[in-house]
């Protein structure tokens, strides 16, 4: 049985300090592309992060797919997270196993994990409510894509590394499709409109 000083079940940032700057890293991206939508918009006066963009037909069916898609996981996140990626799934799809001695911040986790997909949910809902939006909500649902796949890449691709069980989540690769398809599809919106 792993103690708490046994490296291999650790979080890969606390793992050792190349472990810390991998981590480092990998936080790189999501903010990189945040940080390259922003100096775009306010370097080129035909972005103005507060000019109203419309929102097309193909970004709405996204906003509402992905919306919908998030809608759900606060309550598999507080209800079933034993059960992801969804109930039912076979013993080897699962991501894992609710510890024998649950505490404060893995019951804080969940929840916050449920809070921040209901905010997402609301926001694209919101998003695909509106006939037009400011240039600078536009970036909203890019940076969470960009997360998002930061942390597909991670599960996935590198998982036989930096899991701490050395197992990647392959059925994530799902995940990696679907919101990579988003990802392109409000990338192209924010520059074509």
């Amino acid at each position: 049985m792993p103690t708490n000083n046994d490296t291999s079940t650790q979080l890969l940032a606390y793992r050792n300090a190349k472990g810390k700057v991998l981590t480092l890293i990998s936080l790189l991206f999501p903010f990189g592309v945040v940080a390259f939508f922003i100096l775009f918009c306010l370097h080129n006066e035909n972005y103005a992060l507060s000019e109203s963009v419309e929102i097309g037909n193909i970004q709405l069916i996204a906003l509402i797919i992905h919306g919908l898609y998030f809608l759900i996981l606060p309550f598999g996140f507080e209800l079933m997270i034993d059960k992801l990626p969804f109930p039912g799934s076979p013993e080897s799809y699962r991501f894992g196993k609710i510890p024998k001695k649950p505490d404060n911040l893995y019951w804080m986790m969940t929840n916050l994990s449920g809070e921040l997909f209901f905010l997402g949910a609301v926001m694209l809902l919101l998003m695909a409510s509106q006939d037009s939006v400011p240039r600078w909500v536009l970036i909203l649902p890019i940076a969470q894509c960009a997360y998002n796949m930061k942390n597909d890449l991670l599960w996935v691709a590198l998982g036989k590394i930096v899991s701490p069980v050395r197992k990647p989540m392959s059925f994530m690769m799902l995940d990696w499709l679907i919101i990579g398809t988003f990802f392109t599809i409000y990338i192209v919106h924010f520059f074509t409109s």
